[in-house]
């Protein structure tokens, strides 16, 4: 009966340490405030982990974070593949769709991860994201424009575009709970953004 208690306890106290790390982020975050968010002593927690470090790396594992990976790779892949942005095959409709159920089944760490790590060993994954999307479109516009490189202002405007994408995901990620709500805001940004791009791309390539 107390070991189901102590686990009880513990997935309490994980529970209590995604939601202050996602509403202050790594660095800002206290034991003390995830103590009082899980409702019991901030001694109590020592006995589950040791530091705040540890604590963070139970809820944003290394296994999440690889998976994260390579649902984004893959999503990109398809994106890439596609001969119109505008017009989507079902592999690339099923990539988008896998991602998504990703980040809905594990929303908030979604959101510490792109957004709240800094201080952590994943302090860099947010920068890591953009810069995927920017050398993976990077180098298909390159091979359109037959391996000529894009200008200053196409890289700064790209780059730009990306930080977007991941500011946008928080903010979907962090307003919504429902996952109707989620997919029908995903479903809006996407139509936007994808447009966006085939239309940058186009402008790009016949420049």
């Amino acid at each position: 009966m107390a070991q189901i208690l102590k686990r009880e306890l513990y997935n309490r106290l994980l529970t209590a340490a995604v939601q202050v790390f996602a509403a202050q982020g790594y660095q800002r975050a206290t034991m003390v405030a995830i103590a009082e968010r899980a409702g019991i002593s901030t001694g109590n927690i020592y006995r589950y982990c040791d530091n705040k470090e540890a604590l963070f790396s139970a809820i944003v594992t290394d296994e999440f974070v690889d998976r994260f990976r390579h649902l984004l790779r893959c999503r990109v892949a398809a994106l890439l593949d596609a001969p119109d942005l505008t017009a989507l095959d079902a592999h690339a409709h099923h990539r988008a769709d896998e991602l998504l159920r990703f980040w809905i089944e594990q929303r908030l760490q979604v959101v510490i991860l792109l957004d709240r790590a800094e201080g952590s060993r994943h302090s860099e994954f947010g920068a890591e994201f953009v810069n995927l999307l920017l050398a993976a479109t990077s180098a298909k516009l390159r091979q359109k424009r037959k391996h000529r490189s894009l200008s200053v202002p196409d890289e700064l405007v790209l780059t730009c575009i990306f930080q977007n994408t991941r500011r946008s995901i928080v903010s979907i990620l962090e307003r919504f709970e429902e996952e109707s709500q989620i997919r029908a805001a995903f479903s809006a940004f996407w139509s936007y953004q994808l447009a966006g791009l085939a239309g940058f791309h186009k402008w790009v390539v016949s420049s």
